[in-house]
């Protein structure tokens, strides 16, 4: 009996070793040619580096402050784009805004410019705390986790530190050919929303 299963097994690895043997090899597979980082999306530079990603010769030439036309908003309550130049008035720093000497609110009328918006006035984060049972209170009032999302508004009488730096939501304009053409087209709510912003009104338009 032992003998027998003992010829069955060596029969076995014999067919085995057989088969494997006539098996034809694998193919290697066709490895292609990497893709460089200059041939994906448009900017065609490296991609660790902004080197040559812009021209060399933009052009940033704008009206002075004061002699421009006011660009209008890309949608309501876009941040409005800056219409002249700012040779000088950049960059921002702790120590110096100069956009506040034309466009604080009890100036902007005086200096033909545009007032600072009421939203750059109102602190949006409200101080939050867990109480002693657990619950979340903004402002000292409990409000519902799951489903309390209306935006609280703490209004202040000077401008609020998280809007200071102006060129971080508006910038200047260049003259250029951009690589993809802008064909986008607001659909204002009204014509005045072209040049104005209502943020504060229509922010909890959709959670009350």
């Amino acid at each position: 009996m032992k003998m027998r299963l003992l010829m069955g097994g060596l029969t076995a690895a014999l067919l085995l070793v057989g088969c494997s043997n006539s098996v034809e090899p694998a193919k290697k597979a066709e490895v292609k040619p990497a893709v460089s980082e200059e041939s994906l999306g448009l900017r065609k530079t490296d991609l660790y580096t902004e080197q040559g990603t812009v021209p060399a010769n933009v052009d940033y030439s704008c009206p002075p402050p004061g002699t421009s036309q006011r660009i209008e908003r890309a949608y309501d309550n876009a941040p409005p784009m800056i219409p002249h130049d700012v040779e000088g008035l950049l960059p921002i720093t702790k120590e110096n805004n100069a956009c506040l000497g034309c466009h604080m609110p009890d100036v902007a009328e005086a200096m033909g410019a545009t007032p600072i918006p009421a939203s750059h006035f109102s602190n949006f984060r409200p101080t939050t705390a867990i109480a002693d049972d657990g619950k979340i209170e903004k402002e000292g009032r409990e409000v519902d986790n799951t489903g309390d999302f209306k935006m609280i508004v703490k209004r202040t009488d000077h401008l609020y530190q998280g809007r200071f730096n102006c060129s971080q939501c508006h910038a200047p304009q260049a003259q250029i050919d951009p690589a993809v053409a802008n064909n986008f087209k607001p659909d204002y709510q009204d014509e005045n929303m072209k040049h104005k912003s209502d943020l504060l009104d229509v922010l909890n338009v959709g959670v009350q």
